[in-house]
């Protein structure tokens, strides 16, 4: 990874130090800005982290002891419980008093109880099944998290409490897989109810979403194979893209609105944009492909969306054994940088940018638990109050009101959407949204012709259907070529849903 400074990391064992003393907030004010990212990133004129997160989020990663039959999954994100289990933390509360506790959890079945002790005080439950849009899994255990308030308050003391989750009753076969435990003072739920009632009044109008019915996604990124022949560096293949032909593909396919990488794996930005510039020296270009893309699905009426990977961007460490992440930067750096990128962004295109889709924050809100997202949201918006919002928080529960519709990360075909505003699943109470991808991978990145589709004609046709009878979005994610273009197969499919759809 190309940058101009060695940035200052905080270790995995500090941090779950920091971590397991329940004030992760301690980690900005911790930090001096590497010299470089004080020139890049010019200082605030007023605190954008003003100060620890009122309520407290356990993760597996932060978990001081994971004991009986509990594990950690194979990507170190979420805790794999049988009968029998526990998982313990030490937790800093700023006052005495009761608290109430919210659950992220997937529960196959409805034989889990749960039990979540501090000294003499306890709060049990039992779990019920979570339902979604999500599929079951090969393996029988279920994907459909969901967020839930647990009935009855834990009582903490002031300072450091222990704190026990456990799991019991579960059925040999069946696992429940945690996500977090939420743990919220009483003025921190009213602060939570407030930014709810908060982001709900601020939300952009879907309407024009919801008519589109359906749009593509592209991952056009550096490690996007050609047809033939030899790739191109990046710079080139920007240099190199045809946007007029590319638009006229969209038109083709009926597609009323386009999703295009500006990043990916790497930090590559396919336009000048001088902050992005500042923090990832060389991975811009010279030319503004995103700028050249809007103008061009403009004149022909399609939407444009940018789709931006957070932690990439930021430079998020790789993943520990215990599920911490190494950290370039500071939670105020992760913001500064935000900051500046999308006002930019934001003020370069203006209307002709309709929206954004930010990837992994499922990651980025663990690794930077103090981070106003509602601040980066209101970034969002700038040169275009309209501009729909959303933060990709996958399989798991949105875990903040402030964004505009579900991300949707679905992959394959799942359950189509039963309203316009989810019921239930972990986009509850977000307008309906699912991402699909045709390639087996989201990237077409090995060489040779893009394989085939990996679902039909006729089932991709009735999902998008079903789903818009309930004014529900689909984006489909196409492979693509380094030149632009697409294999035959995957174009095929998207004529005939153009004509299932838009009668034409």
């Amino acid at each position: 990874m190309k940058t101009s400074f060695q940035p200052h990391t905080l270790s995995r064992k500090n941090f779950l130090k920091v971590m397991m003393s329940g004030a992760a907030g301690v980690l900005s004010a911790g930090f001096d800005s590497p010299l470089s990212l004080r020139s890049a990133v010019p200082p605030a004129t007023e605190p954008l982290v003003r100060g620890l997160t009122p309520y407290i989020r356990l993760y597996g990663a932060t978990a001081a002891a994971i004991e009986g039959n509990a594990k950690l999954d194979g990507l170190k994100i979420s805790v794999n419980c049988k009968d029998s289990s526990r998982i313990k933390w030490n937790v800093t509360a700023l006052e005495e008093g009761e608290y109430d506790l919210f659950i992220s959890c997937a529960v196959p079945g409805p034989s889990c109880r749960l039990e979540v002790i501090s000294g003499p005080s306890s709060v049990k439950s039992d779990l019920k099944f979570t339902e979604g849009v999500y599929r079951s899994s090969e393996g029988g255990w279920s994907v459909n998290f969901e967020k839930m308030r647990l009935d009855g308050k834990l009582h903490l003391t002031r300072g450091i409490n222990p704190i026990t989750l456990q799991v019991s009753g579960a059925d040999t076969d069946e696992v429940v897989r945690l996500r977090c435990l939420e743990v919220l003072s009483a003025s921190a739920n009213a602060e939570m109810t407030a930014a709810e009632e908060s982001a709900r009044a601020h939300r952009a109008n879907t309407d024009w979403f919801v008519k589109a019915g359906y749009g593509v996604m592209f991952h056009w990124t550096d490690f996007t194979q050609p047809r033939d022949g030899v790739k191109k560096p990046y710079p080139d293949a920007v240099n190199a893209f045809d946007v007029n032909a590319f638009a006229r593909l969209i038109g083709e396919m009926g597609a009323a609105y386009v999703l295009f990488t500006l990043n990916h794996a790497h930090p590559h930005c396919p336009a000048p944009i001088q902050s992005w510039e500042a923090v990832h020296p060389g991975w811009t270009t010279r030319r503004d492909l995103i700028g050249d893309i809007a103008d061009a699905l403009e004149k022909r009426g399609n939407r444009f969306l940018l789709y931006i990977n957070s932690p990439v961007l930021t430079m998020l460490g790789d993943i520990g054994a215990t599920g911490l992440y190494d950290l370039a930067y500071s939670e105020e750096q992760f913001i500064e940088i935000h900051k500046n990128i999308l006002s930019e962004i934001g003020s370069r295109y203006g209307v002709k940018l309709a929206g954004y889709w930010f990837d992994s924050w499922y990651q980025s809100l663990a690794a930077y638990p103090d981070v106003p997202i509602e601040a980066i949201y209101r970034f969002c918006k700038v040169g275009n109050p309209a501009r729909l919002t959303a933060f990709n928080f996958w399989i798991f529960p949105v875990l903040t009101p402030w964004q505009d519709y579900w991300a949707g990360e679905l992959y394959a075909l799942q359950n189509p959407f039963q309203s316009r505003y989810i019921q239930r699943g972990a986009g509850a109470g977000f307008p309906a949204h699912g991402m699909l991808s045709m390639l087996p991978s989201w990237v077409h990145s090995e060489t040779g012709p893009i394989p085939p589709p990996q679902f039909s004609t006729d089932d991709l046709i009735a999902y998008v259907k079903a789903n818009m009878e309930h004014q529900a979005v689909t984006t489909i994610n196409i492979g693509i070529y380094q030149d632009g273009t697409i294999e035959q197969g995957s174009l095929d499919m998207m004529l005939q849903l153009r004509r299932a759809i838009r009668g034409t």
